[in-house]
């Protein structure tokens, strides 16, 4: 009887002691987080560097292979650190396994461009592309990459659309896709732990995700990017299970793995910031999001700045309401204790530093949406400009390749019936000097429409002597073209240079001879040519 009893002493003192546990891992692991972000640059700098090594090793070789698989290697640190510098990769590894005419690369490079549309929201258009790849005659390799992006689409879908009637279809799909990626994977790997995971996570089975997810963090392959994605998974069903501390543990613990892997599209620190505004802890969850907003903005993916921007008010408003029922509850301890001056004077100080506060952070909210709406501004133009051209490439594209396969219809006839004198005839009319100027009439009628008062507005930078007379006939000067691009955000003197098929030294030649007539400062003329408005009229 005195043995059965001892034993259930000392389980019970263990049962506490877990229990006390927890929420002490869970305060070490914020602090270490805390550590980490003072550190967030030298991580950053790492990635930096390997960047720069691929970039060295690419621009190097000459060897269409080598370099395809420095494109591969610079979309990947890419891909979760700068959205526009992935995507950019992303097309040049397309562009390049489409010149080696190697079809598994051809699959896995659209599934780069997809996997960017995906990472900035744009479902339908991740959705088009990886419906139309072929897979039936790819690599298992490619088959497997393929079937998991398919996998993310729809669950992710079904993320964006909880609670909407067709939610229910796209998990069911992101199930099957996960399934076909499984039946690609050896028993027991790294990859097949990841997917389990992520398919259990679906049908909400979340201690079978998290047990498959344990077994992916004690594998021996696992970086800081994995242990962020898997931690970030179990502290996100932690949460969902109602085990707050261990889910502030594992969120924590998955925002370091962001910061060691220099990861700026995480979602750790805005689902922390969450769980802590509804333990109370507005403070932490303040300076969380508030960080978690500083990289989206730097990996500049629409949908996640949207994301994020949704949830900071709430979060701030929160705090502000509690300084004030601080503050308030200070003025009621105020008038309570009046009849003694002292304590009223040590009251009144302690009001005058709250209401201190308080002001200063209705000035942070103040300065907070102001620059919400200039961003906002920003990303209204911005869509408005890609949108126009993207749909000016498309159509004049589609018009350039009308007229090449109407002209290789008309050889072909001339040689089937071998009227050979008459094919040079027909290839002198294709002329590639006439169709570049087509090429620049599209661009100012395109940009015009855009920027109607571009003309006058960059007038008003000069002299009346030196200003510009357009001829809408002979559409806009080199100068013009070259501060039009300047305006689209094009700066890099070899970019514009290949547009306009110019020399960098003519470029910058241009350049300098404009700049060198107006009437503001060198430094404060291109600045100046980025306020030239849009037609559209952006919010104040």
């Amino acid at each position: 009887m005195g043995t059965r009893f001892l034993i259930f002493i000392l389980g019970s003192l263990y049962v506490s002691c877990s229990a006390a546990s927890e929420p002490d891992r869970a305060i070490r692991s914020m602090a270490e987080l805390d550590r980490y972000i003072e550190q967030k640059e030298h991580y950053v700098g790492l990635r930096e560097e390997r960047i720069n090594l691929l970039k060295r090793e690419a621009e190097g070789t000459d060897d269409l292979r080598e370099r395809l698989d420095r494109y591969n290697r610079l979309f990947d640190e890419y891909k979760s650190y700068i959205y526009d510098s992935a995507f950019v990769y992303a097309q040049k590894t397309l562009d390049m396994a489409d010149r080696l005419a190697d079809e598994d690369e051809i699959i896995l490079a659209k599934r780069n461009i997809a996997f960017c549309y995906l990472s900035s929201g744009l479902f339908k258009e991740a959705s088009d592309i990886m419906s139309a790849i072929d897979v039936s005659g790819a690599s298992s390799d490619a088959k497997k990459n393929y079937y998991s992006l398919m996998a993310r689409l729809y669950c992710d879908m079904a993320d964006y659309s909880d609670g909407v009637s067709f939610s229910a279809d796209y998990t069911k799909r992101g199930i099957l896709y996960c399934d076909s990626v499984i039946t690609y994977l050896p028993a027991e790997s790294f990859d097949m732990w990841n997917t389990v995971g992520l398919k259990r996570m679906q049908q909400r089975n979340f201690p079978a995700a998290i047990d498959a997810f344990q077994s992916l963090l004690n594998s021996d392959r696992v970086d800081d990017h994995t242990y962020a994605i898997a931690t970030s998974c179990i502290g996100y069903m932690y949460w969902d299970m109602n085990d707050p501390d261990l889910g502030l543990y594992y969120l924590s613990q998955a925002a370091i793995g962001d910061i060691k892997s220099a990861t700026k599209e995480g979602v750790a620190l805005l689902n922390l910031a969450g769980l802590l505004y509804e333990k109370g802890d507005l403070e932490r969850a303040n300076r969380y999001i508030r960080i978690a907003m500083e990289d989206a903005n730097f990996y500049n993916a629409r949908h996640r700045k949207i994301q994020i921007g949704a949830v900071l008010p709430i979060i701030e408003k929160k705090r502000v309401e509690m300084v004030e029922k601080q503050r308030n509850s200070l003025v009621v301890f105020a008038v309570t204790v009046s009849l003694l001056f002292l304590l009223l004077l040590a009251a009144t100080i302690v009001i005058y530093k709250q209401v201190k506060r308080l002001h200063k952070a209705k000035r942070t909210i103040q300065r907070q949406n102001q620059n919400f709406k200039q961003a906002n501004a920003k990303l209204l133009e911005t869509n408005e400009i890609k949108d126009e051209y993207i749909a000016q490439s498309l159509y004049g594209k589609s018009e350039y390749i009308d007229r090449l396969e109407n002209l290789y219809k008309i050889i072909n006839r001339k040689v089937v019936a071998r009227q050979y004198d008459d094919i040079q005839s027909y290839l002198k009319e294709s002329d590639l000097k006439k169709e570049r100027e087509n090429m620049y009439s599209s661009f100012d009628q395109t940009f015009l429409k855009l920027f109607p008062g571009f003309i006058e507005e960059y007038n008003d930078l000069f002299r009346p002597e030196d200003r510009v007379v357009f001829d809408s006939a002979r559409g806009l000067t080199p100068e013009l073209r070259i501060f039009a691009l300047i305006r689209l955000g094009i700066n890099e003197s070899e970019r514009i240079a290949k547009f306009l098929d110019y020399s960098v030294n003519t470029i910058n030649t241009y350049k300098t001879k404009v700049k060198n007539k107006s009437v503001v400062s060198n430094e404060q003329f291109e600045p100046k040519i980025m306020e030239i408005k849009t037609v559209r009229m952006m919010p104040q």
